[in-house]
């Protein structure tokens, strides 16, 4: 997902590094979808400037596609594509492994999505995680 051909090199002090090691085996660091350093520099980065007014995000989570058993949506702020699957009554997410998180939320609030699940039977259940797209 990252163009590589746009990137540059910044050092960071060892002991951070290694903070970073720590927090990727959380399982905070999982739920959020991080698996590399470059995930946490970025998302932390990006942070501090949006604080700070120097930079504008886009939307947490946009919408691609659905089908008739899944919707694909980007996480921005992970640079991620997300795929939801419905199947058996129960929702599952592939980037975060899991039954429940933002982009299963997310994926009912999306029209199309409503009516494909509306059309094969499956109640929708109330958002149990609050995000902002």
């Amino acid at each position: 997902m990252w163009n590589m051909g746009k990137w540059m090199k910044i050092n960071l002090p060892k002991d951070m590094v290694e903070l970073i090691d720590r927090y990727l085996n959380t399982d905070m660091a999982k739920e959020r979808g991080f698996v590399s350093r470059t995930d946490v520099v970025v998302t932390a980065t990006r942070m501090l400037l949006e604080r700070d007014g120097m930079y504008k995000p886009r939307p947490r989570l946009e919408h691609l596609n659905t089908y008739e058993d899944h919707v694909k949506m980007v996480d921005n702020e992970m640079n991620r594509i997300a795929s939801v699957y419905f199947k058996n009554g129960q929702a599952y997410c592939d980037l975060c492994d899991s039954n429940e998180c933002l982009h299963i939320d997310y994926s009912y609030t999306i029209k199309d999505v409503l009516d494909a699940l509306e059309r094969h039977g499956y109640s929708i259940p109330k958002p149990k995680l609050k995000f902002k797209i």
